[in-house]
């Protein structure tokens, strides 16, 4: 059997699941559209896979890099993904590790990217 999907932003969900009937929803994006888009579907009662695209580095899981709570337990993106039920994933944890490396991005990206040294004409 197909199921009717809905893919789509979190701007058209909320208009689109009242509307019509889906019997699941896919998202993958930016943390806080994720975490937003969850709530609606959740609140609507509609089944979520959150496709969770984290920092891995082994693809095995030693690393930790891809480590999130789903349902309470710790899982791997890289081994047990990336693939999750949207609404037992721990949105405020994943959003507190995706800032671990903004102070070293933002080193590296002034360092390596030209546009920043470049005088505007």
């Amino acid at each position: 059997e197909i199921l009717r999907c809905l893919v789509g932003s979190e701007m058209c969900i909320r208009d689109r699941l009242e509307r019509e009937a889906y019997d699941r929803v896919f998202v993958m994006g930016p943390l806080t559209m994720m975490r937003d888009v969850c709530l609606i579907t959740k609140q609507l009662g509609v089944a979520t896979t959150a496709g969770m695209s984290t920092i891995m580095l082994d693809g095995t899981g030693i690393c930790g890099g891809c480590r999130l709570t789903v349902d309470g337990k710790t899982k791997f993106a890289c081994v047990d993904g990336p693939d999750f039920d949207g609404h037992e994933v721990d949105y405020d944890e994943m959003l507190k590790r995706a800032t671990i490396y903004k102070e070293f991005e933002l080193h590296e990206r002034e360092k390596a990217c030209n546009l920043f040294q470049k005088e505007v004409r």
